[in-house]
């Protein structure tokens, strides 16, 4: 039996529109969604916004089309030999810090996109270079949530409206000149991406100054060729983060997060920003 014309109006209506709040969310997504540290202001901050917010993943939307840039902070840690690599923050050793994600709108909080590309939250650490990105310092991990979006657990692309974070500097840390903070996150949906953000802050601590970063975990690394074969997440997860990244630093887990599962490489090991020759085949743009 045929159906009346007005109830496959209404189904064809449906699909349609249906499709079309689809391709409307992903382009708007791929277009304004993704987020960088805003404050402190990171290396280039004036340049095209598309370059602060996209993965060190290519981003095959930009135009014209951008290949996978270094590993760290997208090579941009070389501005600090120039006026460019200036301290935007000035910290102290043992002070509470906060940092605030901005997205294509270069705000955060309530005048940020509507709908953005919060990738479901995922994981996310802090963590400092004294000796100009060779060697990192992990200070504090998020596991689960992070950044924050607006329904936790489930897979969205929603900001939560709340995207300030704070951590603690440790006490014992050195006094240092245009030294790198960096905020990096493994998304938790979508493509399986690695993001970092850099700005130069000088800290006041022990001693008259220092070029050696201090002892503690180091970063891990996912997701980024031509190591994602043996350093990946899985889709819809959150990474819990092996013991080697996290040491005795600070872990804050969220209690609702979209899967929360430990860090699936068979050699967890080897995938962290102490490994030289992974820092060797991260360091030149990937086409």
């Amino acid at each position: 039996m045929t159906p009346p014309l007005q109830f496959t109006h209404i189904k064809y209506l449906t699909m349609y529109w249906g499709f079309i709040t689809w391709y409307l969310f992903v382009i708007y997504s791929r277009s304004y969604g993704h987020l960088y540290v805003g404050n402190p202001p990171p290396f280039r901050v004036d340049e095209d916004v598309t370059f602060l917010i996209m993965p060190l993943n290519r981003d095959p939307n930009a135009s014209p089309p951008v290949g996978q840039q270094p590993f760290p902070c997208k090579g941009y840690q070389v501005d600090l030999d120039g006026a460019g690599g200036e301290p935007v923050a000035q910290w102290t050793a043992g002070q509470d810090v906060t940092f605030s994600l901005f997205d294509s709108t270069r705000t955060t909080g309530a005048t940020m996109n509507k709908v953005g590309a919060g990738h479901s939250g995922g994981s996310c650490q802090v963590a400092f270079s004294y000796d100009k990105g060779k060697t990192w310092v992990v200070v504090y991990s998020w596991e689960g949530n992070c950044p924050r979006v607006a329904t936790p657990g489930g897979v969205t692309n929603v900001y939560s409206l709340d995207q300030s974070y704070t951590f603690t500097i440790p006490e014992d840390f050195p006094t240092g000149h245009k030294v790198i903070f960096a905020w990096a996150w493994i998304n938790a949906s979508g493509n399986r991406e690695y993001y970092m953000s850099c700005s130069s802050v000088s800290i006041k601590g022990t001693g008259s100054g220092t070029t050696i970063t201090p002892a503690g975990p180091p970063l891990l690394i996912a997701n980024l060729d031509p190591i994602r074969s043996e350093c990946y997440t899985n889709q819809e997860t959150s990474v819990i983060y092996p013991q080697k990244y996290i040491g005795d630093t600070v872990v804050e887990r969220a209690p609702v997060a979209l899967g929360l599962q430990s860090f699936p490489a068979s050699d967890p090991n080897g995938c962290g920003s102490d490994n030289l020759a992974i820092l060797k085949a991260l360091q030149s743009p990937v086409s």
